[in-house]
C-alpha cells in the first residue's frame, strides 16, 4: 500500500513538472530569423517610420553583419533622413560586400546632387558596367557627358534613357543639343520634335530649332520656329526685328 502511494506521488510530481515545462515552451517565441528583422525594418521605411526602421535596420545587420543589402536599404533609410555621411557609409559597406548597380547609382546620386560631376561620372559608369538602365542613370550619364563636350557618348546615353523612358521631353532636348553640336541638324530636329510632344510650351525649344532652320537656309520654317518663341513669351524687340528680316526675304 505504501509501494502504491510512493509512485502516485512521484507520478503526480512528474506530471506536474512535464506540465510547466510544456506551458513554458508554448508561451516563448523563436528567435526571428535576420530575414524576418529585414522584413519589418522594409515594412516599416515603407510606410515612412524611419526611426523604427533603422532600429530593425541594426538588429537585422548585428545578427547578420555579411548581408549587403542589409546595409544598402539602411542607406536608403538614412538618405531619406537627411544623413548623407551614414548613407555613404552603408553604400561603401554594401559595396565590399557585393558589388550591385544600385549601390554605385546611389553613390552617384549623391555625389551629382552635390555636383560632384566627376565623381558621380566614375560611379554611375561602374553601375552601368553591372545594369545598363538602371532607373535615372542614363539620363545623368548623358548630362555629364554633354557638359563634358562628350556629344557622342552623351547622345547614346540620351538614347538609352528615352528607349525606356519615352516621355522624358528633358532627354530629347538634350539629346537635340548634342546632335546640334555634331551638325546632325535632322537628327537635332527630330530629337526636338520629340521632346515637343511632352512640352510643348517652351519657347527654348522652338528657339534652337530656330537656329537649326537658318544653319540649314530654311527661312520659311526659321520664321515660323521663331514666331512660336515671341508667342510662347519671349518678346525681345530683337526678335521682332529678325522675324520682319526672315519675313522680307521669303
Amino acid at each position: 500500500m505504501k509501494a502504491l502511494q510512493f509512485y502516485i506521488t512521484i507520478s503526480v510530481i512528474l506530471l506536474s513538472l512535464w506540465s510547466v515545462n510544456s506551458l513554458s515552451a508554448q508561451g516563448s517565441s523563436p528567435t526571428p530569423s535576420p530575414n524576418e528583422i529585414f522584413k519589418n525594418a522594409f515594412s516599416a521605411f515603407q510606410q515612412g517610420n524611419y526611426d523604427l526602421a533603422i532600429k530593425n535596420y541594426n538588429l537585422a545587420i548585428t545578427a547578420d553583419p555579411t548581408r549587403n543589402y542589409f546595409y544598402y536599404n539602411r542607406a536608403l533609410t538614412y538618405k531619406a533622413m537627411g544623413n548623407v555621411p551614414k548613407a555613404m557609409d552603408d553604400l561603401t559597406t554594401s559595396l565590399s560586400y557585393k558589388q550591385t548597380a544600385e549601390a554605385y547609382y546611389q553613390i552617384g546620386l549623391i555625389k551629382y546632387e552635390k555636383n560632384d560631376l566627376e565623381g558621380a561620372k566614375v560611379e554611375f559608369e561602374n553601375a552601368k558596367l553591372i545594369k545598363n538602365d538602371i532607373e535615372r542613370m542614363n539620363f545623368f550619364l548623358g548630362m555629364i557627358y554633354f557638359h563634358n563636350n562628350r556629344y557622342d557618348e552623351a547622345i547614346k546615353c540620351f538614347y538609352d534613357y528615352t528607349s525606356v523612358v519615352k516621355n522624358c521631353a528633358d532627354a530629347y532636348y538634350y539629346r537635340g543639343l548634342a546632335e546640334a553640336k555634331l551638325c546632325s541638324y535632322q537628327d537635332a530636329l527630330t530629337s526636338f520634335k520629340f521632346a515637343q510632344m511632352y512640352k510643348n510650351s517652351d519657347w527654348k525649344l522652338y528657339y534652337e530649332m530656330y537656329e537649326i532652320y537658318l544653319a540649314m537656309n530654311d527661312k520659311e520654317n526659321a520664321h515660323y520656329s521663331l514666331s512660336m518663341v515671341i508667342e510662347l513669351g519671349e518678346k525681345k524687340p530683337e526678335h521682332y526685328e529678325e522675324r520682319a528680316r526672315l519675313f522680307f526675304r521669303l
